[in-house]
């Protein structure tokens, strides 16, 4: 004997709603493609970038003020210490 098997309207999705489906959960996931900057406010940096663009990177910290400022801290950090 053979099984019949019967399509009603509701076992069967339409092609409608499975394209809204689709657009839906491809909208959540572009959503938090916007911008590349973390929720920490860092900013990843390109690849591509030039040797001076790299450079400048991490110049900051090894500028004359950021030098005498870590300076400052270190001895401040020995005053503090006990016994010596």
């Amino acid at each position: 004997m053979r099984s019949v098997v019967l399509v009603t309207r509701r076992q069967r999705s339409s092609p409608v709603v499975g394209a809204l489906l689709l657009a839906a959960i491809l909208s959540a996931f572009g959503a938090g493609c916007e911008s590349s900057k973390l929720e920490t406010g860092y900013t990843p940096r390109p690849l591509n970038a030039s040797d001076a663009e790299r450079r400048a990177y991490y110049s900051g910290k090894y500028t004359k003020e950021s030098v005498k400022a870590d300076q400052e801290k270190q001895a401040e950090f020995r005053a503090r210490r006990p016994g010596v």
